[in-house]
């Protein structure tokens, strides 16, 4: 039996929290927010401190190298829109793809640019010319990062603060 906004009493366009911990996220009412990047945006869907878990939406815009970066976790992907390439391939919309933890890479979008769903177990780290960390890209600077730009009401750490109130 299919779900309509009349059985569940809720606004389709408000994120919901449940009594039992289920969430539902309006993603297109979210606000892209800046990236660590130029030419990037994200929106941080979830995050759990405990597990070092970050799930975002990321965009790329068309022509952009990324800076090298190293990442401490593993990271995994599904890209919704576009594409990108690497020392691995080229990866396209509709592809899931793993990185294992502890790889340095450079990726590049194409002419269409790249929206991904990612899926990171711990920080993204940034380096410098001489391969020295440059900055780090944790939950922390996620979750701050998209507060300063009023993308975090759906969003609950518990280790931090209390539930918000959702709709």
């Amino acid at each position: 039996m299919p779900i309509t906004h009349a059985k569940t009493g809720t606004d389709p366009r408000v994120s919901l929290r449940y009594p039992d911990g289920s969430l539902i996220v309006r993603t297109k009412e979210i606000p892209w927010t800046p990236w660590g990047m130029p030419g990037t945006q994200f929106k941080l869907l979830h995050c759990d401190d405990a597990s070092s878990l970050l799930v975002i939406l990321l965009k790329v815009e068309p022509g952009t190298v990324a800076g090298v970066h190293k990442h401490f976790g593993a990271a995994h992907a599904y890209i919704v829109e576009g594409g990108f390439g690497y020392e691995h391939g080229e990866v396209f919309a509709g592809d899931y793809m793993v990185e294992a933890g502890g790889i340095t890479h450079q990726p590049f979008t194409g002419p269409n640019g790249l929206i991904l769903l990612g899926f990171m177990f711990g920080p993204i780290g940034g380096l410098a010319e001489d391969g020295s960390l440059a900055g780090v890209l944790d939950i922390e600077w996620h979750y701050q990062t998209a507060k300063a730009n009023g993308a975090v009401g759906h969003i609950h750490r518990p280790s931090m603060e209390p539930a918000p109130a959702l709709a």
